[in-house]
């Protein structure tokens, strides 16, 4: 049966009316996302991600503040010390499109240089206010305001110097005592740009500290010296003394190189630097430069981090029935067939006894390296404590283990001819602070009384 006109014509007039419907409900629900996106309820984020709970004379602050949703209109940083309001950091963005607000993200790192905005010692607070650009709120924006509470240590520590060598040897060592009125970290002695790290003195009065010092075999004259600490607020004190230099005499060494020496020699060398080239001649000469000036390098790395707590005490032994060969800081000039062909400067004392003979350590320590190590060959590196380190090279075998606590008098291994020895020899150094200075002090007991324990002791 086929619909007459009167139901064609109903067909026709629901058509459009559907169609109507649907255009209504899509432009309903775009107001709805466009509203929900403009009128958005969701609040700044702000984060504090420095440690700021102590500033001092000069200090920052690092802010993070997000907005995810309608970005970022406005924001200001205050600091609120009494009735002293002092503006930090703030600004106003202009929105991007009827949607695109302002940034998401934004990072502000505020300097504080307490002085001149006339922040004195005491609390305060750190103020945060940040709007975004949702027309919540009557157009106004979300907002939050959130308050840190902050503390003002605006007065750097006073530092006095207790007592400290009137006179010292280049290649000599020594220790600077000194106190502060509060607690101090990162302190210590700086002689001529060299930093010697400081420590408490134990059986002193607290805030009393020392400073184990070591000067170099080659200064000429000490033209800066000086004692700096740093308060837990950051603020950082600096005070002059006088070291007066007393001369020595350089001692001078020739070395002749034989051909015999250079062929039993440099194979061993290029296992560990096979990046050398040449004649043998020429690769010794890398050895005894580029090799040795790398081998410094790591070795001052080593030493220039020493526990704080004493591990010696007393004398440091010398190895048992040796005979000095080469001395400390000796200049030495070396030749091979008659024409001079390097210098070099030796930084220990050379010992011999019997073949493979016993190393022990000269005093109690920590193990810091034990292995190969260019012209020093097997070496052992010991952390005596407050700065001291014992040094033995030219080893035939290592006997301990890096990080292990050892006596005085425990055996390191045995003497041999590894690294740059021509005969079997125990080479031994001692160093303050990644500095080389003459083992022959710290072999004497006198010395030590004298020029350590008596300034420990006050």
């Amino acid at each position: 049966m086929k619909p007459d006109s009167r139901d064609k014509l109903s067909v026709a007039r629901k058509g459009p009316s559907v169609l109507l419907w649907l255009i209504v409900l899509g432009l309903m629900g775009a107001a709805a996302i466009a509203v929900t996106r403009l009128y958005e309820l969701e609040k700044p984020q702000v984060s504090v991600l420095s440690d700021f709970a102590i500033l001092g004379m000069k200090g920052a602050v690092e802010v993070q503040i997000t907005d995810e949703k309608s970005g970022i209109q406005s924001y200001s940083i205050v600091l609120q010390q009494g009735k002293n309001r002092i503006p930090l950091a703030g600004k106003k963005f202009v929105r991007q499109g009827i949607f695109g607000g302002g940034p998401k993200k934004l990072d502000e790192v505020v300097a504080i240089d307490a002085l001149p905005l006339g922040i004195v010692d005491g609390r305060a607070e750190l103020l945060i206010d940040v709007r975004d650009f949702s027309l919540w709120g009557w157009l106004a924006g979300n907002e939050t305001t959130d308050a840190y509470a902050v503390a003002f240590d605006v007065k750097p520590p006073h530092l006095s110097i207790i007592d400290s060598p009137r006179s010292i040897k280049p290649g000599s060592a020594g220790i600077v005592i000194y106190s502060a009125d509060e607690d101090i970290f990162e302190h210590g002695v700086t002689i001529n740009g060299d930093f010697h790290p400081g420590f408490p003195v134990p059986n002193r009065s607290t805030g009393t500290f020392g400073a184990m010092i070591g000067i170099r075999y080659d200064t000429e004259t000490i033209d800066k010296a000086s004692i700096t600490a740093v308060d837990k607020a950051g603020n950082q004190s600096i005070i002059s003394f006088v070291i007066n230099l007393r001369k020595v005499k350089k001692n001078t060494d020739r070395i002749n190189v034989s051909d015999g020496f250079l062929n039993k020699k440099i194979p061993e060398f290029e296992q560990y630097y096979p990046e050398m080239t040449g004649s043998t001649i020429e690769q010794y000469i890398y050895v005894n430069n580029e090799v040795r000036r790398q081998n410094a390098q790591r070795i001052k790395e080593l030493c220039s981090h020493s526990s704080p707590e004493r591990y010696w005490h007393g004398r440091f032994g010398r190895m048992r029935r040796s005979s000095r060969r080469a001395g400390f800081a000796e200049y030495r000039s070396y030749f091979y067939n008659g024409a001079k062909i390097d210098n070099q400067v030796h930084l220990g004392i050379d010992l011999a006894s019997v073949r493979q003979a016993e190393v022990e350590a000269s005093n109690k320590g920590k193990v810091v390296f034990g292995d190969y190590l260019g012209i020093y060959g097997n070496m052992v590196i010991l952390d005596h404590g407050m700065g001291i380190f014992s040094l033995y090279s030219h080893l035939n075998r290592i006997s301990v283990t890096e990080g292990e606590l050892i006596e005085k008098g425990a055996v390191l291994g045995h003497t041999g001819m590894t690294g740059m020895a021509g005969g079997d020899h125990l080479h031994f150094s001692i160093l303050v602070n990644g500095i080389f200075v003459n083992p022959v002090e710290w072999w004497d007991e006198n010395w030590i009384d004298r020029h350590v324990e008596q300034y420990l002791k006050g």
